[in-house]
């Protein structure tokens, strides 16, 4: 679930943000007016992906642009991924159509503007390892909180179980017993991991 996340929340802030990425690329036009680049959003995984839930309610998380952008820009540097190939193939005030061509896949991006601050958005993928489908919901939430992570779940998901149960089993001493001279480093990571999790559950 957690890469199904990261995925869509970065293709999401591509549409957003799309000069960031592609210099010759304009932003679609269903987005101005709407917030970008800053603040919180929710998303709903419809249909798809790894759905949450014996009662069957969308999995659902929300990502901070703010510190996403910043983590984004930083993985691939300020010109992008320039591996990828982007192709706004349709654009009017309700819809856009985004194609982006990698050497592993293909994916075609499809966007709907339910209201100012709610977007539908379906993602199909070829290559890689197989066809993908996936259907959701963005909606904008406001600013984001202090502290919070670039992607979170709800304290009380099936994520965040599973994530506190694994944290519950983590002990830094334990777990770099053997690390040598390179134990207080191998702690420091171990901390920090535990502290990443926490932030994902806010």
């Amino acid at each position: 679930m957690k890469t199904i996340a990261a995925a869509c929340a970065a293709l999401f802030l591509f549409a957003l943000s799309a000069p960031v990425a592609a210099q010759d690329q304009p932003v679609p036009r269903m987005f101005r007016g709407m917030p970008k680049e800053k603040g919180q959003w929710r998303m709903d995984v419809l249909e798809g992906g790894a759905r949450a839930g014996k009662s069957g309610a969308p999995a659902s998380m929300t990502f901070c642009t703010d510190n996403l952008m910043k983590s984004s820009n930083e993985a691939r540097g300020p010109r992008g991924n320039s591996s990828c190939k982007n192709r706004l193939v349709k654009d009017t005030a309700d819809e856009a159509v985004m194609e982006m061509t990698c050497p592993d896949r293909n994916m075609t991006v499809s966007m709907k503007r339910e209201s100012a601050n709610s977007v539908l958005m379906e993602m199909r993928s070829t290559g890689g390892r197989g066809p993908q489908n996936v259907k959701m919901r963005y909606t904008h939430l406001g600013a984001c909180r202090e502290g919070q992570g670039a992607i979170s779940f709800d304290k009380n998901s099936e994520q965040c179980r599973n994530m506190q149960a694994q944290a519950s089993k983590m002990d830094p001493a334990k777990s770099c017993a053997r690390a040598g001279a390179q134990r207080a480093d191998c702690e420091q990571r171990v901390r920090e991991s535990m502290k990443q999790m926490q932030a994902m559950c806010g």
